[in-house]
């Protein structure tokens, strides 16, 4: 069956005010200044809930990390700075015309189990006599894949691994997880998510090679959609039938979401 149990969902959200001039400025009438302001605030709503040895995810969910990017019409940069400094600098005067926000935190790499990279920007305009409000959410821009290999998959197998392999990022290359792995991965994806392909290989105990398990090394391949700000989580457990042929197969669960809700999906390992 497979265990949906969600453990990332980064989101950043932006909250940007833009005032133009008013009474209570210095600015005078935009009409004649040709200026405005951009009023910016930050706030977090990020549902990071683990940190790992190597990730403390949490930190993404800080807006003091943040890097905060703004460009005018002409494409100069009026403003770069942490998130923390964001309040300091408001208001921002901006000439009347387009501008740009980005604001970003983290690392992108096609794979990587220390670090992960969140992103989000817009673009709007500022016009004379008018106020606009707009918002940036920021989310990663890749998706968290781990593994949990149950306990008892000693008993049986004498080594086990999952290689991860399929998106456009890792362009041919792969990633393992290693039977003694605890550190998730972070897989760089398309907006649109992609499919993951995965190959469990087991090695089985001389012991349990008999009957109908007749190969030592065997592989099991499959694959399962991954989207961005999304963790899926393989749970790898055997199942072992001590009849005449000694039955053996390997049980695959997949979580991916925080609710305790559970999906009839099962991917089945056997040996004929």
């Amino acid at each position: 069956m497979k265990k949906i149990t969600w453990m990332l969902g980064a989101a950043l959200s932006l909250g940007m005010m833009l005032t133009s001039c008013s009474q209570d400025s210095d600015l005078g009438n935009p009409s004649e200044s040709g200026k405005g302001q951009l009023l910016l605030t930050l706030d977090s709503k990020t549902e990071f809930i683990v940190d790992t040895r190597a990730v403390q995810e949490s930190s993404y969910g800080n807006v003091d990390n943040y890097t905060v990017i703004v460009t005018d019409k002409d494409g100069a940069e009026k403003l770069n700075c942490k998130g923390s400094e964001v309040a300091s600098k408001m208001p921002l005067t901006l000439a009347i015309g387009s501008y740009e926000v980005k604001a970003f935190y983290g690392t992108e790499s096609a794979a990587s189990r220390d670090a992960f990279y969140v992103y989000g920007e817009t673009k709007g305009t500022i016009k004379a006599d008018q106020r606009e409000s707009v918002s940036v959410t920021c989310t990663p821009t890749c998706g968290r894949i781990s593994v949990n290999f149950d306990a008892s998959m000693a008993t049986y197998f004498a080594d086990y691994n999952v290689s991860f392999s399929g998106t456009e990022a890792l362009a041919g290359s792969t990633i393992a997880w290693l039977k003694g792995d605890t550190e998730p991965w972070y897989v760089k994806l398309t907006e649109a998510g992609e499919n993951v392909n995965f190959v469990i290989t087991v090695t089985t105990k001389d012991e349990y090679i008999n009957g109908g398990n007749k190969e030592q090394v065997t592989t099991k391949s499959g694959s399962f959609k991954l989207s961005r700000n999304k963790a899926y989580k393989m749970n790898i457990s055997p199942v072992y039938t001590p009849t005449g042929s000694g039955d053996l197969s390997i049980e695959v669960t997949i979580d991916d979401t925080t609710e305790d809700k559970e999906v009839d999906i099962e991917v089945p390992v056997t040996w004929v």
